[in-house]
C-alpha cells in the first residue's frame, strides 16, 4: 500500500503534468525520440510498449511504421487526448491506458521493443527498479528496450523522486542475457522547454539494450 507521502508525491507529479498537458497538445513536440529510430529498422517484431508515454509522440511513430502499440501513462488528460487523436483520425492499432507504469503487467513474450522515455525517475527507486526487471524478464527474446532517465548529476527536483548512480543503469543490462546497442550517461545542455523555459542542464543516461 502506497504511504500518504507517496501518494501525496504521485498526485502532485500527475497535476503537474495533467496542467502542461491540457494547455499544450503538443508539449515536447511530435518527433520521436532519436534512440527509437536509431534501432526501428533492425526490431523484428511488430509490438510495442511505451511506457511513460506522455502524449504518444513515440507511439504515433510506431503506429505509422505499422507497429501494434501499447502505450501506458498516469496522466488522465494525455490519454485523453490520445483517444481523442485515435478517434480522430482513426487509428486503429494503438491501445492507450491510463495507469501507474510500476503496476502495469507486461504480457511474457509479446512485445517486441519496449520504451521508456523519462519516466523512471518519478517513481521511487524501488519501484523504478521493479519496472527494469519486470521489462528484463518479459520483452521477447532478441527485443529491444530503450531506457532514458536522469542521474544523481541532475539538480534536484521536487517532482523527481528518484535517479541513478554513475554506472549503475549500465551494469543493471551487463548480464548474461542481454547485450548494450548503446549507452551514453552524462550532462545535456537543453535549450527549454514547456513547465522549463530557460536553457538548463541534466544529468541523464540513456541506453539500448538487446535481449539475447
Amino acid at each position: 500500500m502506497l504511504s500518504y507521502i507517496h501518494k501525496a508525491y504521485l498526485n502532485f507529479t500527475i497535476m503537474h503534468y495533467d496542467s502542461i498537458y491540457r494547455d499544450n497538445p503538443n508539449s515536447y513536440g511530435q518527433k520521436p525520440n532519436v534512440l527509437l529510430t536509431k534501432i526501428v529498422k533492425k526490431i523484428t517484431g511488430k509490438e510495442f510498449l511505451d511506457l511513460g508515454c506522455g502524449q504518444g509522440r513515440d507511439s504515433f511513430y510506431m503506429a505509422r511504421k505499422k507497429f501494434n502499440v501499447t502505450e501506458v501513462d498516469n496522466s488522465k488528460v494525455a490519454v485523453s487526448q490520445i483517444k481523442k487523436a485515435l478517434r480522430e483520425k482513426k487509428i486503429n492499432n494503438i491501445q492507450a491506458i491510463c495507469q501507474d507504469i510500476s503496476k502495469f503487467l507486461i504480457k511474457p513474450g509479446r512485445f517486441s521493443v519496449i520504451n521508456c522515455q523519462n519516466a523512471l525517475q518519478f517513481l521511487s527507486k524501488k519501484n523504478n527498479l521493479k519496472v527494469i526487471k519486470n521489462i528484463q524478464k518479459n520483452i521477447l527474446s532478441g527485443g529491444f528496450i530503450i531506457i532514458t532517465s536522469f542521474t544523481s548529476k541532475n539538480p534536484p527536483s521536487k517532482r523527481r523522486k528518484s535517479h541513478f548512480e554513475p554506472g549503475e543503469l549500465k551494469k543493471l543490462f551487463e548480464i548474461p542475457d542481454f547485450k548494450i546497442i548503446h549507452y551514453f550517461e552524462g550532462i545535456f545542455v537543453d535549450n527549454g522547454h514547456i513547465g522549463q523555459p530557460k536553457p538548463h542542464k541534466h544529468g541523464v543516461v540513456r541506453i539500448i539494450a538487446q535481449k539475447k
